[in-house]
């Protein structure tokens, strides 16, 4: 009976440190790129399916100073004239972002290259 009782354990012990491992060493990062911006236009409200929230086509720069035009969604309308970082996700869905006062200047350096 004991036997059995470690056994158990032991593969429950194990299969936490396999989650544990998945978990924490899978880059979760690779699914989202960040952007700098200065929203221009207030987003369009859109309603599809189950999602609520704003749609918003902008300029934007990523990390490398490069400026690109890209159509995404947030759950949370984005202050018209004010400058966020945003992460994006594949799905075109605002992940995280966080408002800004200036784009970085290796930003700015790497945009007028």
């Amino acid at each position: 009976m004991i036997t059995k009782k470690r056994v158990l354990i032991s593969l429950a012990t194990i299969l936490l440190a396999v989650c544990a491992i998945w978990e924490y060493a899978m880059p979760t990062d690779a699914a989202v790129k960040s952007y700098y911006l200065k929203v221009a236009e207030a987003g369009k409200p859109v309603k599809k399916n189950q999602f609520k929230g704003y749609e918003y086509t902008s300029k934007v720069y990523d990390d490398k100073g490069k400026q690109k035009e890209i159509k995404f969604y947030s759950e949370k309308e984005l202050t018209k004239n004010e400058q966020f970082k945003v992460m994006i996700g594949e799905n075109k869905m605002v992940v995280n972002y966080k408002k800004i006062k200036n784009v970085p200047d290796k930003i700015k350096y790497l945009a007028e290259k």
